[in-house]
C-alpha cells in the first residue's frame, strides 16, 4: 500500500476524533478474561511447554532441508578447524 494512502487513512481517523474502544467494550472484554486466570503452576507449565516445543522445533526443522547433513558436516569441520588453528 502506498504511503499516500496510509497518510490519508490516518488523517480520516484523526478527523473523526472517536476513541478506539468505549467503556462498554472494555468492561465486556475484561469480564470475559477474568475466568481465564491461571495459577502459578499452570503458568509455569505453559512457559516450560512453550520453551520446550520451540527448542525442539528449532532443532528438528533444519533437518528437513535438502542439504542439512552437508551443512552440519561443514559447520562441524569449521568448528574443529577454528579450535585447532
Amino acid at each position: 500500500m502506498p504511503d499516500e494512502l496510509n497518510g490519508r487513512l490516518l488523517r480520516l481517523f484523526a478527523d473523526t476524533e472517536q476513541p478506539l474502544a468505549d467503556a462498554q467494550f472494555v468492561s465486556q472484554t475484561s469480564e470475559r478474561l477474568r475466568p481465564l486466570q491461571a495459577t502459578s503452576a499452570d503458568r509455569l507449565r505453559a512457559i516450560l511447554a512453550t520453551a520446550l516445543s520451540g527448542a525442539l522445533a528449532g532443532l528438528a526443522v533444519p533437518w528437513r532441508w535438502r542439504h542439512a547433513a552437508a551443512v552440519a558436516l561443514a559447520a562441524a569441520a569449521l568448528t574443529v578447524w577454528a579450535l585447532l588453528a
